[in-house]
C-alpha cells in the first residue's frame, strides 16, 4: 500500500514526490527530492528540494535524473507525470443546439 517505507518521505534517506504547484492561473509540474546537501538536510526549510519539470516534449529530463536517483520508483513516477500533464487539459463545451432537429 501507500505506507510502506518505499513510499516514505520521512523514512526513506531518497524521497522523490511529482506534484502540481499552482501560481495564479499558471500551473506547474514539480519534483520534490530530499535534499542532498549535509547542512540542508537538518533544516527545516531546505529539507526538500523542488525542481520543475517540463510539461513538453517526449523525453522529459527531470525524470531521467530521478530513474537514475530511483530506480525503484522510476515507473510510479512516470506514471503520476503523465496524470498530473493528462489533468492539465481542459475539456471542450460540445455546443448542442436547441434547434436541431429531433
Amino acid at each position: 500500500g501507500l505506507n510502506k517505507q518505499k513510499y516514505s518521505g520521512l523514512a526513506h534517506k531518497k524521497a522523490v514526490d511529482v506534484h502540481v504547484r499552482i501560481n495564479g492561473k499558471k500551473e506547474n509540474i514539480i519534483m520534490t527530492a530530499k535534499t542532498a546537501r549535509g547542512a540542508s538536510k537538518r533544516s527545516g526549510k531546505n529539507f526538500f528540494s523542488d525542481t520543475g519539470v517540463s510539461k513538453g516534449g517526449k523525453t522529459v529530463k527531470t525524470l531521467d535524473r530521478l530513474v537514475r536517483y530511483r530506480p525503484d520508483l522510476a515507473s510510479e513516477a512516470t506514471e503520476k507525470y503523465n496524470k498530473v500533464k493528462k489533468s492539465f487539459r481542459k475539456r471542450k463545451l460540445v455546443v448542442k443546439s436547441r434547434r436541431a432537429a429531433k
